[in-house]
């Protein structure tokens, strides 16, 4: 965990560790991450409704 400078935790003297974007991202950019959430939405609309017509 990176503490800020003014964070009353901080114990030492040493300057707050600076992370580049990629870095602080540790992960992918690809855009799996996208299509699995709105597949996964999708999805689940289909099984309520289902759900609904069929138990009305």
């Amino acid at each position: 965990m990176t503490m800020r400078s003014d964070d009353p935790r901080r114990t030492s003297d040493e300057p707050p560790e600076v992370l580049t974007p990629i870095e602080a991202r540790q992960g992918s950019r690809n855009q799996m991450t996208r299509y699995v959430l709105r597949y996964g939405l999708i999805l689940v609309v289909i099984a309520f409704l289902v759900i609904y017509f069929t138990h009305r």
